[in-house]
């Protein structure tokens, strides 16, 4: 599918009873990486609502296959592409980091799908992604392959985790 995943915001408020009022976390004492982690488990629930890949073709013709363009479409946007696509740097900020896109990974990973990636679409989202980001595509890959013995894994793996 052409559509891009949504993942929804985490909402930061609840209801009250009896009297059903809202009540909102205050988020000014919280230090600035407070929603690292969250945003990053946010992702995985929303990527693993995609079905699983069967790769026997057991589900029937009507089964659609997450591509890696399908994956690519799906990145965020960094700080180098976004002044290079608008062609001005003007802005004065920085777009704030997607950490739920590294769960967004890792549930793809779980799900089967992050083998179409390669080597070198690894590699990119190894050096400019984010902690969470780096985090997915190890679990993810290791999930994804789990069983394998594959060596490039294996070897991403060494050399990353100590």
């Amino acid at each position: 599918s052409a559509e891009q995943l949504l993942i929804p915001n985490i909402v930061l408020a609840g209801r009250v009873p009896p009297a059903n009022g809202t009540l909102a976390l205050d988020m000014t004492s919280c230090p600035a990486n407070f929603r690292v982690w969250p945003e990053f488990h946010n992702g995985v629930a929303a990527g693993l609502r995609l079905p699983h890949n069967h790769a026997n073709g057991a589900e029937g013709k009507d089964r659609r296959t997450i591509t890696r363009t399908w994956i690519k479409f799906n990145k965020p946007v960094t700080a180098a592409q976004d002044s290079s696509s608008s062609g001005n740097n003007n802005s004065g900020q920085a777009p704030t980091p997607s950490y739920a896109h590294g769960g967004f990974l890792m549930a793809l990973g779980l799900r089967g799908y992050l083998s179409a990636l390669t080597t070198t679409d690894l590699t990119d989202y190894l050096t400019q992604g984010t902690i969470t980001t780096t985090a997915g595509i190890f679990l993810g890959m290791a999930a994804n392959k789990r069983g394998s013995c594959d060596p490039s894994v294996s070897k991403m793996l060494c050399l990353h985790v100590p």
